[in-house]
């Protein structure tokens, strides 16, 4: 097939993208206003999650939200303003933060993680990436009942979809990674789930790219966008023109700015997460963790233990809030009181942007407006997770295969007036 695609973003999604494309035989250009190392995909968590069932927008979130936000450091934050994005992205939120929305939800996150971790690891065995990855499970650490009896009835669910999921008492959890003395009631442990170092995978997997013939400009920012009728004729840069059959926009929380440029409305917001790393642990966990309390994931990579966490939404900026570094600290010590006495002075936080929508679930496909464009964005928390699966169905479109997964509730088109 001799087309051309231009792709905007080369984070995992678009990565993604042109290595399925790249395997039909397409020529591939990837277009990045930065310079490849601070997006989402390389300070993430690198959690492969099919426990993650519930999106973000769910019942109790709202007051749950609500609290955390009279708190300076808690694991959630919006930045109260009089933006109109903003206000109709939060009534949007409300709106689909409901018991029928999110059932109908599950079965396509069930989905969507479920293939996308399959394909995680086809790529890494089929092109021998060598990224640490593993699959013995995740462990979420309730230090409270209440929070426990809340991840048990997750436990449910995840079961109910032949997800290997469990509750642990204290005991038990101890008994299956016994490097960790938290503080805690008991813990959920999810079997199912997989995790590898991000960062390791981005730089094997763009290099195999470059190799191959994918074509990818850092960098570039995109301008201007030609359309002729129904379709984009011109991507114009800071660095020239690309000219392709279709084009894809897979730039993470930047997405909204240039579908806005064609007039396509997808309601988004960037939620700022943190990580930093620590080289020489006083624990080394067997598993990674999720603090549920102060909503902290703790994950053991090849370069050392990553802590990451918070959900801040301020608008599109990398700006570190001490502030929610330090809680994410404070969190971790109450948790592994191991860290009690550890010096935190020399971490480096990193920032990256979830990019969230008001239901919680991605834009993935076409928009009826255009015919010629595609979009992938939208993942919030799971951008890691679906990267691969996103990246295929995108792919799939243009070479006119049957898309692995189709719903409505993926619609780029869902918002429209």
């Amino acid at each position: 097939m001799d087309k051309k695609v231009v792709i905007v973003g080369a984070g995992i999604v678009g990565l993604s993208t042109a290595y399925y494309l790249n395997k039909a035989g397409i020529e591939v250009t990837a277009i990045e206003s930065t310079n490849g190392n601070d997006n989402c995909s390389y300070g993430n968590a690198g959690y492969v999650a099919p426990s993650h069932l519930i999106p973000l927008a769910s019942p109790g979130i709202i007051s749950q939200g609500l609290k955390w936000m009279l708190s300076s450091s808690s694991p959630f934050y919006i930045q109260p303003k009089l933006s109109r994005d903003l206000l109709k992205w939060g009534w949007l939120f409300k709106k689909a933060s409901t018991d029928k929305r999110v059932k109908a939800a599950i079965p396509v996150l069930y989905d969507l993680t479920t293939q996308s971790q399959q394909l995680y690891e086809e790529i890494l065995a089929e092109e021998r990436i060598e990224a640490g990855y593993n699959k013995p499970g995740l462990l979420m650490v309730c230090q409270t009942k209440e929070a426990l009896k809340h991840e048990i009835e997750l436990v449910e669910i995840a079961n109910q979809y032949g997800l290997e999921a469990s509750a642990l008492s204290r005991e038990e959890t101890e008994k299956l990674d016994p490097n960790v003395a938290y503080t805690m009631a008991g813990s959920v442990y999810f079997g199912c789930d997989g995790w590898m170092t991000p960062n390791v995978f981005m730089d094997q997997f763009k290099a195999l790219l470059i190799k191959r013939g994918v074509k990818i400009d850092y960098q570039t920012e995109l301008q201007e966008i030609s359309v002729r009728g129904n379709q984009i004729t011109e991507f114009v840069t800071n660095r020239g023109s690309y000219q392709a059959d279709e084009y894809i926009i897979a730039a993470g929380s930047w997405s909204p700015r240039l579908a806005k440029k064609l007039k396509i409305d997808i309601p988004l917001q960037p939620g700022k997460g943190y990580s930093f790393n620590i080289e020489k642990s006083p624990v080394s966990p067997k598993l990674p963790s999720i603090l549920v309390e102060g909503r902290i994931a703790t994950t053991p990579m090849l370069n050392g233990l990553r802590m990451a966490g918070t959900m801040e939404i301020t608008g599109v900026n990398h700006d570190i809030n001490m502030k929610r570094v330090n809680g994410i600290i404070d969190s971790v010590k109450e948790a592994i009181p191991d860290f009690e006495n550890y010096d935190f002075s020399k971490i480096k936080p990193w920032a990256g942007l979830r990019p969230c929508t008001p239901d919680g679930l991605p834009y993935i496909g076409r928009s009826t407006s255009l015919e010629n464009l595609q979009i992938g964005t939208g993942h919030a928390m799971l951008g890691w997770t679906l990267g691969p699966i996103t990246g295929k169905i995108l792919s799939e479109d243009i070479l006119g295969k049957t898309l692995s997964i189709q719903s409505p509730l993926l619609s780029v088109d869902r918002y429209r007036r």
